[in-house]
């Protein structure tokens, strides 16, 4: 008798009964990190409970526990809010000049787009490259890659397709070619195991709030030691100079700032509400393994293959299955019909670029599988 996975079910509220399968939109927060934002509302409540040593401990926490997923160091951890502003890090941070030339691939989220795009106006280069999957990518850098090229930026897993990119292959053919590699890891961290330690990453960005299960608006940077020390911050957050938390000598404190990845966090980096109810999501990542997710969502997705129903395909995503998996039917109107044939039974996925994105997470269950398969089905009968 066939064994049945274990389920992770009852760590997570009920998400009003509904079949949640759009962990790429936004990640449901387990138990743990709800209770923990609960238990931070007593720092507004009554303030004197803040002790000063808080402003930096639960940065500090946070910092550990990314460096603990990520296989990095602390000290290149730094605080963020979301993408946008690890990617800015390098837009505002490097010495742009007229025809140097980013490299990303076509269909790059707005967050890993927009912030380059924005360099064109001081003449900087932005290259939309076709990036296919597997092996041929590397080829396709390696072609697109000139001496020009400062950036090469994208996205591990990206958002519309699922398609999860070789980190070390593409990461290898950036450096030898004296770029810069930025990776967008938003849609894998927490739901793939990674080592930045043995993997060529200058830059690594991540919204908190979807795959780590965090709340929104929190997010981490991870820079590698030698960019971390040659980028200057753009903006000055004086909770990173040195000094900073003796609060009774501010007065003595200097334009020097502390060692480490800390002087490019955001500002009020202790935002008690999100970094409490973001440590706790965290631990109870790592308590689990981000193996372990893997492994859970993708027999949950080998289901869902499994049981499509005729005329139903998966996207080619390439070689490398990811935590994200899109389907589409025989033409556009079936697929538009299984979209409302799924809203209509409760079924929380995403339309994207045409087809159907179904990620679920530990929170989902093999019954939930066929929940959307027999929602699949309804629109062939």
């Amino acid at each position: 008798m066939q064994s049945q996975p274990p389920s992770y079910k009852d760590d997570f509220y009920s998400m009003d009964g509904a079949c949640y399968l759009n962990c790429a939109n936004q990640g449901p927060m387990p138990k743990v990190g709800i209770e923990a934002v609960k238990d931070s509302l007593q720092y507004k409540m009554a303030p004197q409970r803040i002790s000063s040593d808080l402003y930096f401990t639960l940065p500090d926490t946070y910092r550990a526990g990314i460096a603990e997923l990520l296989g990095c160091q602390a000290d290149q951890v730094a605080i963020t809010d979301s993408t946008t502003y690890g990617v800015s890090l390098l837009t505002q941070g490097l010495d742009w000049q007229a025809g140097d030339e980013v490299l990303i691939p076509h269909g790059e989220f707005p967050a890993n787009r927009f912030p380059w795009m924005a360099l064109q106006k001081r003449g900087v280069v932005l290259k939309e490259i076709e990036l296919p999957s597997g092996a041929a990518a590397v080829d396709a850098l390696k072609n697109a890659i000139t001496e020009k090229t400062r950036v090469v930026s994208l996205a591990w897993v990206t958002y519309a397709s699922g398609a999860r990119r070789d980190l070390k292959a593409l990461g290898d053919v950036a450096r030898a070619a004296g770029a810069l590699f930025v990776v967008d890891g938003s849609q894998a961290a927490g739901a793939h195991p990674l080592n930045l330690s043995t993997t060529p990453c200058d830059l690594f960005v991540c919204s908190g709030y979807k795959w780590m299960l965090g709340p929104y608006g929190l997010g981490f940077a991870v820079l590698s030691p030698q960019l971390r020390d040659r980028l200057e911050p753009a903006t000055i957050n004086w909770f990173a100079l040195e000094g900073a938390s003796n609060f009774g000598g501010l007065d003595e404190c200097t334009l020097k700032l502390a060692p480490g990845a800390r002087k490019f966090d955001i500002n009020e980096t202790a935002n008690f509400f999100n970094l409490s109810g973001g440590i706790a999501s965290l631990q109870y990542v790592l308590g689990i393994g981000p193996e372990t997710v893997e492994n859970h969502v993708s027999g949950l997705l080998d289901r869902l293959i499994a049981g499509l129903p005729d005329g139903f395909a998966p996207r080619d995503s390439g070689p490398l299955r990811s935590n994200i998996l899109c389907i589409a039917g025989p033409d556009q109107a079936t697929t538009d019909a299984a979209w409302k044939s799924l809203c209509a039974n409760d079924v929380i996925a995403s339309i994207r670029e045409g087809v159907i994105r179904f990620s679920p997470h530990l929170y989902n269950t093999e019954q939930d599988m066929d929940h959307a398969l027999n929602a699949l089905r309804e629109v062939l009968v």
